[in-house]
Order: C-alpha cells, then structure tokens, then sequence
C-alpha cells in the first residue's frame, strides 16, 4: 500500500521528475509500442503525484503503479474500440520501439498477466523485487515466486 504523510514537499515532485522521467518512459514506450502514448502517460503520472493530497512516502512506486495502470487502461481501450481505417491517420511510432514492445508482449502474452507484470517490472524497469512488492501491493515472496514461474514458461515456450 502506497503510504502518504500529511506534509507535502514540492521539491520531492521535482526531484522525481528528474530521477524517474526517463525509466518510466522506457517502461510505457514498451508497454505500449507509441512514444506519444508513452510521454501522455508518464506525464499523466507525475500530474497524479504532484495533485495527491498529502506526500508519497514511495513516489517511484507510485509513479510505476500509475504508469502500469495507464498502460492496462489504454490496452483495455484500444482492445474495445474499432479498427481503424486505412484512410484515417495513424500514428508513425519509431519502428524500433514497436518492434521491441511487440516481440516483448507475444512473448509475454504466453503467460499469466501476473507473472508478466512482474517481469516487466524486473526487467525493463529494474525494479528490485522489494520495489514491484510496493508496486503491486503483495508480498516479496508472490513477486519472487510469480517472476520465477514466468521465467520458467518463458523458457519453455523458447
């Protein structure tokens, strides 16, 4: 549980933004294949910082829970609206970044959700496992374990 205290410091949010903005983008350009999507939702995330009422005592892990829900919301959008035409505009993103982030999620894709958030999360964002615990509100032990498994049904399905 992300804890708060009743004193907000300004200066933490900016250092944040110095300290974070660039791994919590990495960390939603491959989540979501799009360097635009990518800065909405890390800028999004650091508005949820600076409007929280009170201090983050744990401002990285809130900034990649807000960032990794973002991710969630956006998938869960796309997935439930149409297609779009080949004669509306679409986004050109970076080929190598769509490349990397849809390679990452086929393989992903082949194992629970839990495990593969907290690869993610190891992995690209590196992230310690007591960090993701933060981040996802279990144990270290669920982390430990749910990383271990993926990482076994990876190498399987390799």
């Amino acid at each position: 549980m992300m804890k708060r205290t009743d004193t907000p410091q300004p200066n933490r949010i900016a250092e944040a933004v110095t300290a974070y903005h660039a791994e919590l983008y990495r960390f939603a350009a491959l989540r979501t294949g799009s360097r635009s999507d990518a800065e909405d939702i890390v800028q999004e995330a650091f508005l949820k910082l600076l409007t929280a009422s009170g201090e983050i005592i744990h401002p990285r892990a809130y900034l990649y829970r807000c960032v990794a829900n973002a991710c969630c919301d956006l998938k869960r959008r796309r997935t439930f609206h149409e297609p779009l035409r080949p004669d509306q505009p679409q986004e050109d993103p970076d080929p190598a970044l769509r490349e990397e982030a849809e390679r990452l999620a086929a393989r992903l894709d082949h194992i629970p959700p839990e495990q593969a958030e907290v690869i993610r999360l190891h992995t690209f964002a590196s992230l310690r496992f007591t960090e993701i615990a933060e981040v996802l509100d279990i144990p270290v032990t669920t982390v430990k374990s749910r990383f271990q498994y993926g990482i076994e049904k990876l190498r399987n399905w390799l």
